[in-house]
């Protein structure tokens, strides 16, 4: 199937060394040239879209928090799923009871589409992740990028985000190239058959369909 839309994860995939290159720039405005859309799939929250507006990085939409709030480019919620509050806290119990625990969310009152906690390593983040599962699996889903736990309500994801933006600009539903490079990527990429970029974690870039050597080379690849 032809692709029309690009899903890029963005912190070590679209962004990397801290910097989103020049051939990945040009890249980005040939394929845009063409009709087809660019977004950017990210753990991160609302405030990514000012980020990548100081970026200057043209979108045609955002997946933030793994999927649990889509943005269109004028910045209007397309989809937004909060967390209930008996859920968040919950989770922040949980979370303070792990004494190596560098940050965990506490809530301020307001409504959350995701909750975030820091732990030493992601390898301790994974192991916190199956400890939660019992308690929480019907209820969440819980995602680890790096050392970090990104949690939404259960049926929310990075895949699930993508399905509905294809959705959303009524585009075919193999028609997205999905790539990216940490465990929170990695359900998207087997879901959507696409990339990791080649420098991603060893258990994605094992198991991804594909592989890339940055966001721009697939593009071009694609065009």
């Amino acid at each position: 199937m032809k692709k029309l839309l690009i899903a890029t994860d963005y912190d070590g995939t679209l962004r990397r060394d801290g910097v989103i290159d020049d051939e990945t720039r040009a890249a980005i405005d040939d394929w845009r040239a063409g009709g087809r859309y660019f977004g950017v799939v990210t753990g991160r929250g609302a405030d990514f879209y000012d980020t990548a507006r100081e970026e200057r990085l043209p979108f045609d939409y955002l997946i933030l928090c793994n999927g649990s709030l889509i943005l269109s480019a004028d910045q209007s919620v397309l989809f937004e799923s909060i967390i209930p509050a008996a859920t968040f806290a919950a989770l922040e119990t949980a979370m303070a009871g792990y004494e190596d625990i560098v940050f965990f969310q506490k809530s301020d009152g307001s409504p959350q589409c995701h909750y975030y906690a820091t732990f030493p390593s992601a390898a301790r983040a994974l192991q916190v992740r199956e400890a939660l599962l019992p308690a929480f699996d019907d209820r969440v889903s819980i995602f680890v990028n790096g050392p970090h736990i990104n949690i939404g309500n259960r049926g929310t994801g990075k895949a699930q985000g993508v399905a509905f933006i294809l959705r959303h600009f009524a585009l075919p539903a193999d028609s997205a190239a999905v790539v990216g490079d940490d465990y929170n990527d990695l359900e998207m990429i087997l879901a959507h058959d696409g990339w990791a970029v080649d420098s991603g974690k060893p258990e994605v870039t094992q198991q991804a369909p594909h592989l890339c050597r940055s966001v721009g080379a697939l593009i071009r690849s694609l065009l």
